[in-house]
């Protein structure tokens, strides 16, 4: 069928658009639907075009029809300024639920059991990142941080908001296309204490631990989340971890590795350049512990050593609930080292090619912000099925050289001519335009 799984993404987006809070008054008169706001500000972010409402304005004008209507199903196209100020009024929350479908959409597709790689579970990594920055703008829930160009110079303070997304990871796959629910590290209303990525990574557990209960996941994250509190959520959530241990930031661990009788396990692979020399290290049934509290976990390092170079050229360490044997080492590994995918593919790819995570698309005066960084989360995720699952999707994107031109023939065609439905522009993309 013709654009099915687009059409289906949006269904399921335009379901939650429907049942979104309305708060204007009815004696106001409403020409717009609160859907056909949510919509066009979508439609912005999935073509990743500021002025999409502005053009498809025009066609309408000039043709009496606009792809608006025809992919995304708004009926009247609103004002950017107009469409700020409805959206700056909608909760972050009421969008949950179509990341949900979205989600739903790729397990019933097999997409998200692609990634079920580690004792049967997906690997989920954590990692908090910057979407707002300024000098000047700022609300009662940025954070802010004081920096000094140079010594003897006034501070200047900068305001920020800040994001933790959750993204699905798997080593050796091309894609990182599926970003969960995120949550936002925001100064709340009354709190004088500013907020942290590690209290937003427990916010997320406590918040969501139901919403993925049924997945099977494994926490994946950086040395800070490496502490006893956050791995009691993650296991109280029912999740598994693996996370980034340094023996300087953690060194009753270390004391406990060092006078242990660790397990170990070498190999050799040929590179095409080098011969690499991997070695693994484990110590199972070690201690965890805070605030009296302790828990049994597992440490595991890992280097690799060049032997042209004769130096080691990478090494790291991590614990993890799991139990780690001889058998699901190397696996585990892999695994583990993913998480550097999020910062490269996903954070990167989102602030610097083709999403602009970070332009200020409007701060708002209470969720705009945060509710188009959702937005722009969401266009990411279908994106992201869509380059796993679908052809003519997958043809159009392969037309193009990078992911920036790709999102440049998405605005042309947009632009410049009317599409009947997703099929028409997709095939048109991937320079095979269908007949009339």
């Amino acid at each position: 069928m013709e654009g099915e799984l687009i059409t289906k993404l949006l269904g399921g987006l335009r379901e939650t658009a429907e049942n979104l809070p309305d708060k204007r008054k009815a004696s106001n008169g409403r020409k717009y639907e609160t859907a056909d706001f949510l919509m066009s500000a979508f439609a912005v972010f999935y073509f990743q075009h500021p002025s999409m409402l502005d053009f498809q304005k025009a066609m309408e004008e000039r043709e009496k029809r606009n792809n608006l209507r025809t992919l995304f199903g708004v009926e009247t196209i609103p004002g950017t300024d107009q469409a700020r100020k409805i959206l700056d009024g909608i909760e972050p929350k009421e969008l949950f639920p179509a990341f949900d479908r979205a989600l739903e959409t790729a397990r019933e597709s097999g997409a998200l059991e692609s990634y079920r790689v580690l004792e049967g579970t997906i690997p989920v990594a954590l990692d908090g990142t910057w979407y707002f920055s300024s000098k000047e703008i700022h609300c009662d829930h940025c954070l802010s941080m004081n920096t000094k160009k140079r010594e003897g110079t006034e501070e200047d303070t900068r305001y920020y908001h800040e994001a933790l997304c959750a993204v699905a990871v798997k080593p050796g796959k091309p894609v990182v296309a599926l970003p969960l629910i995120p949550e936002f590290v925001r100064n709340e209303d009354g709190k004088d204490k500013q907020d942290c990525e590690r209290n937003a990574a427990k916010r997320w557990l406590k918040t969501h631990k139901e919403r993925y209960s049924g997945l099977k996941l494994t926490i994946l994250g950086d040395d800070l989340y490496c502490c006893h509190p956050v791995c009691k959520e993650i296991r109280e959530a029912g999740m598994n971890f693996l996370l980034v241990c340094k023996d300087g930031s953690h060194p009753w661990i270390a004391e406990q590795v060092k006078y242990s009788l660790p397990q170990t396990h070498e190999k050799t692979e040929w590179n095409g350049r080098n011969h690499l020399v991997y070695r693994y290290k484990w110590v199972n049934g070690i201690e965890n512990r805070a605030d009296g509290e302790t828990m049994s976990v597992n440490y595991l390092y890992f280097e690799i050593y060049n032997k042209e170079k004769g130096a080691v050229t990478y090494k790291n360490s991590w614990i993890t609930d799991i139990e780690i044997s001889k058998g699901n080492v190397g696996n585990m590994t892999a695994c583990a080292r993913a998480r550097w995918k999020i910062e490269n593919e996903h954070n990167n790819v989102l602030k610097n090619h083709g999403y602009n995570l970070e332009h200020n698309f409007g701060h708002g005066k209470e969720h705009a912000n945060e509710l188009f960084c959702l937005l722009n989360l969401l266009a990411f995720l279908f994106h992201g099925i869509q380059r796993l699952i679908d052809d003519d999707y997958r043809k159009a994107y392969e037309h193009a050289s990078r992911k920036i031109d790709f999102f440049w023939a998405l605005r042309y065609e947009a632009n410049r001519y009317f599409h009947k439905n997703w099929i028409s522009l997709f095939l048109t993309v991937s320079g095979h335009p269908p007949d009339g």
